[in-house]
């Protein structure tokens, strides 16, 4: 396993910031996908004004993006849900993850696990759907640019308004 401290500079010097920082706004969105906020709360607007509505929602400094991959949810070594429970389930394992801080996030170089360490003894662990090596498991986004890894642990740091095409695999393990 690579944590952030021996990941490549790049990743190490994007994530080292967001470390011990408080989870909040952890639920799932659609299906098993997982957001987290950290960090200072801001509010952002969508300008862009599509059918006379504006978009706003508050963010943190850090956002979270558990995406396409199997995860799960681990407090105290018991396993709270996975990417497949029901919502109820889910909720209440997102609930626990709530407020603790974010001290590592580890990263395996051959199976493609990812491990997130909290403070209070909380775990989520993230791996591979089985298929696509490119998809990618999760998303951590900043001010201006956003952190991802996918499947066969390639990472990619580019600006987070760059389009899909426009992102540069290769930042590796």
């Amino acid at each position: 396993m690579i944590s952030a401290a021996n990941s490549p500079p790049l990743v190490a010097s994007f994530v080292e910031p967001m470390l011990g920082s408080t989870a909040w706004g952890v639920k799932q969105g659609h299906g098993s996908l997982l957001t987290f906020e950290f960090g200072p709360p801001k509010l952002e607007i969508n300008e862009q004004i599509s059918r006379s509505r504006r978009f706003a929602y508050v963010r943190g400094q850090w956002h979270l993006w558990i995406y396409c991959c199997h995860w799960k949810i681990i407090q105290g070594g018991e396993q709270l849900a996975w990417s497949e429970d029901d919502e109820k389930t889910i909720a209440r394992a997102t609930a626990m993850l709530n407020g603790q801080n974010l001290i590592e996030i580890n990263v395996g170089p051959d199976d493609g696990r990812s491990m997130f360490s909290f403070d209070l003894g909380g775990y989520l662990e993230t791996w591979p759907y089985a298929g696509d090596a490119t998809e990618e498991q999760w998303m951590i986004y900043n001010e201006t640019d956003v952190l991802s890894l996918n499947a066969s642990g390639l990472f990619a740091l580019n600006p987070s308004d760059a389009s899909a095409d426009m992102v540069c695999w290769g930042v590796s393990k």
